[in-house]
């Protein structure tokens, strides 16, 4: 089925990075090859509608509310340590976009692909955030149109009797490199997960589409987040994040697209990506990062929005994570609620062509008064 027709979006992933070498590349090499994810006329989104798998229902999952709760959080202490807020967790993965799910007994992190050996969606489960499971991949088969080793920023969501997981890939022989966003469908949390024939969202027309997160808005509506990719091959054309409403199986895109935010403060430079939403307190809280994923200016930040279309504002003109004592450029944020408490995923170092592995963090957030911050406490409690 096809929606809107061009679909691009993404972050500087297969582009050029400062520095003459493409960031995907960078990527690879910095984090030990770890490679591990107000309608505008001018552009439509093409998206391609997945036919579940064969035995893709075969678990029986309990179905999705219609309704939702709005999540309301008392504001928990700060933390006493801003310069290394982040707890470090030993899971096997070390690769960047972390995303958490919680499901089945288990929290389930996620993350982008590894070279060697290849894992296309690295995944591994706990229930304490100390001992994990061996890591496997989600996605062990990789669509036509995918190339292998381009993997990242995975997102998995239940929706009705099946999980849908969202990643980004290198298109196949397509100059310049671009990249898009994919879908597939499986039974479990872990997988397998098994890719429609076609990219779901490829806004070629903006240097494609990358970073897809799911939010489930208080009436029990989804919505995709994503980022175009204008920053291609090192452009310097300011970046875009776009939210759309997602059909009832999570596989179709609905309704009109919706433009969230530009790069509005100096410290983004001329990319925001990665965009992520919560609604807590009776506010919308956009999670981002901006300016170049491999340079020391990379960082979290936060704006709040008006809805899930938008329009979104930052709440500070500084990050809410940036260099620190943990690592210099964290970003490839994601947030995670347990129904009670939100917590933030992250990835605490740069991409450079010499850094070792690089680890999975979190941290608590708080919410008070307009604006976020950075909360004492470590992982969410056993589920």
């Amino acid at each position: 089925m096809t929606e809107p027709s061009d679909t691009s979006d993404e972050r500087p992933k297969e582009g050029t990075a400062p520095g003459g070498m493409c960031w995907r590349t960078k990527a690879i090499l910095g984090a030990s090859v770890a490679v591990v994810v107000a309608v505008l006329a001018a552009v439509v989104i093409s998206v391609t509608s997945n036919t579940p798998s064969a035995g893709s229902s075969a678990t029986t999952i309990a179905p999705v509310p219609t309704t939702l709760p709005a999540l309301t959080e008392a504001p928990p202490p700060p933390t006493s340590t801003p310069q290394a807020p982040g707890t470090l967790l030993a899971s096997g993965i070390h690769e960047s976009d972390p995303f958490l799910l919680e499901a089945d007994g288990h929290y389930w992190l996620y993350s982008s692909g590894s070279l060697f050996p290849t894992v296309n969606v690295p995944v591994s489960a706990t229930t304490d955030f100390s001992t994990f499971s061996p890591v496997r991949d989600a996605l062990p088969t990789l669509p036509a149109w995918a190339a292998s080793g381009f993997t990242w920023a995975p997102d998995v969501h239940r929706f009705q009797g099946h999980y849908v997981l969202y990643f980004t890939d290198l298109l196949q022989n397509v100059s310049p490199p671009t990249e898009c966003i994919g879908i597939a469908t499986g039974p479990t949390p872990a997988g397998p997960f098994h890719a429609s024939a076609q990219p779901f969202i490829c806004q070629k027309s903006l240097g494609g589409s990358i970073d897809p997160r799911v939010f489930v808005d208080h009436d029990g509506q989804a919505w995709m987040l994503w980022k175009s990719d204008q920053n291609i091959g090192g452009a310097t054309t300011p970046t875009q994040m776009w939210s759309q409403q997602l059909s009832a199986n999570g596989e179709t895109l609905n309704g009109p697209l919706h433009l969230l935010l530009s790069p509005d403060e100096p410290w983004q430079g001329t990319i925001v990506e990665a965009p992520d939403l919560r609604q807590v307190n009776g506010a919308y809280w956009l999670l981002y990062s901006g300016n170049w994923f491999n340079q020391t200016g990379y960082g979290v930040g936060i704006a709040t929005c008006a809805g899930p279309a938008g329009p979104c504002h930052d709440t500070s003109a500084q990050p809410l994570i940036g260099s620190n004592e943990q690592g210099s450029g964290p970003g490839e944020a994601s947030w995670f609620t347990n129904g009670s408490a939100t917590w933030l995923l992250y990835t605490p170092t740069l991409a450079t062509t010499t850094a070792g592995p690089r680890p999975v963090a979190i941290t608590r957030v708080g919410f008070h008064a307009g604006s976020a911050y950075l909360a004492a406490g470590g992982p969410p409690p056993p589920p």
